[in-house]
């Protein structure tokens, strides 16, 4: 994501939670969310307009997320958690339903008809109940992307291994006539994600048959991510440090999150630098999103339901996307990427700009930006897990290593 500054700003919010978390009047919206995932100057302007007062504080994992909603410490008006995260929390009736009916909140109305086609179809298969029926008024979906590989441009035999092989290509060396250097990011889960789509394989699978309904990873399975992993022998592990390293040369590629590459691309721009790295999304990979939820700890649904509708307006819905830099999740907003492009807008910069790059020629170098996976064959979503299937990934990871 574009990197959005708060300082000051943050550091007062946070002084402020402090202060006013044990109360919440009517005119406090206390927001959970990831770090620089929002366009401030959006979220001031929904103060003003509603005469209230936003209080952020933000997470940096899913696991911290579901922990923060489910103490009951903080009554958490709005948050943004991953699309497994959700699915833990409504099935725990843990989420109040979006007041969709509401004439007072026209853009939460269209939920059903106005989200893009492939987002649409992941929702439906896998953001289901045990009746296999969804609940899709309980969740908007506000970015999401794919599980993709970064790769720099210096060695051209890295590239077309990649665009070949797809997620195999990080786990096979023997693919290259020289071992590159390649990344992972230092996620358990992630790590035992990638490796099962390497094989080309459900990520959410729990044995060796393919079930995907275990408590725990096989002992068997375990025990063959733990040599895969191994063989793989990665040069690096890490977190949002990789997509630098991979843009400045420093390592051949990495597994990361589709919008990271788009944060990364505009850093450089930033930067002045020239850009030597892409991305590829693999034919058989893992989608990803956020999205706007109540908790049902919140004691200001009102208040949280005119945020999400506001987040939700294609106008506000497109400056957070030019700002944050993750896919756009609205048809509208993806219509307004191509119009402004058509219009001679830019990207980043502008004429002046000696790194600079237009709209239309951003939208056709990285066609996947508004199409994360429009040329993928086979998407799944990470599903729910327990806690103990969590810990053997942690174990796999740390085996690993040794």
């Amino acid at each position: 994501m574009k990197k959005i500054i708060i300082g000051l700003m943050g550091l007062s919010l946070f002084t402020v939670f402090a202060v006013l978390v044990l109360a919440s009047p009517s005119n406090i919206l206390y927001f959970l969310n990831w770090g620089e995932y929002i366009d401030m100057s959006l979220v001031q302007r929904f103060e003003q307009e509603k005469n209230c007062q936003v209080i952020l504080e933000t997470v940096t994992s899913s696991e911290a997320m579901y922990q923060k909603i489910t103490s009951g410490t903080t009554p958490y008006d709005v948050a943004i958690p991953g699309d497994y995260t959700v699915q833990t929390l409504y099935k725990e009736g843990r989420l109040k339903e979006l007041d969709v009916t509401n004439p007072d909140y026209p853009h939460l109305s269209a939920y059903q008809t106005m989200f893009v086609n492939p987002l649409h179809s992941l929702t439906s298969k896998y953001m289901v109940d045990s009746k296999k029926e969804g609940y899709a008024s309980y969740y908007m979906p506000y970015f999401y992307g794919a599980y993709s590989i970064f790769y720099s441009d210096h060695n051209p035999e890295v590239g077309q291994v990649i665009q070949k092989n797809g997620i195999s290509s990080l786990y096979n060396p023997a693919l290259y006539s020289s071992k590159p250097k390649i990344g992972m990011y230092d996620t358990a889960r992630w790590v035992v994600a990638s490796a099962l789509m390497a094989d080309h394989l459900n990520p959410n699978i729990t044995d060796l048959s393919g079930n995907t309904d275990g408590n725990d990873l096989s002992g068997e399975l375990q025990d063959q991510l733990v040599n895969q992993i191994k063989n793989a022998g990665f040069y690096e592990f890490g977190n949002d440090q990789l997509k630098r390293d991979c843009a400045n040369g420093s390592i051949d590629a990495c597994f990361s999150q589709l919008g990271d590459f788009f944060d990364a691309l505009y850093l450089l721009l930033e930067e002045g630098s020239e850009v030597h790295f892409n991305v590829f999304v693999p034919d058989f990979t893992a989608a990803f999103f956020d999205s706007m939820v109540i908790p049902s700890t919140s004691r200001n649904s009102k208040l949280a339901n005119a945020f999400i509708d506001f987040m939700m307006d294609p106008d506000n819905a497109y400056q957070n996307a030019r700002a944050i830099g993750y896919s756009p999740t609205l048809k509208e907003v993806c219509s307004r990427f191509e119009k402004e492009a058509d219009a001679g807008e830019y990207y980043y910069g502008d004429e002046t700009t000696k790194t600079s790059l237009t709209l239309r020629d951003f939208l056709d170098r990285y066609p996947v930006y508004l199409d994360p996976l429009g040329h993928s064959d086979q998407v799944y979503v990470l599903e729910p897990k327990s806690n103990q299937y969590l810990t053997s990934c942690e174990s796999i990871f740390n085996r690993a290593l040794a």
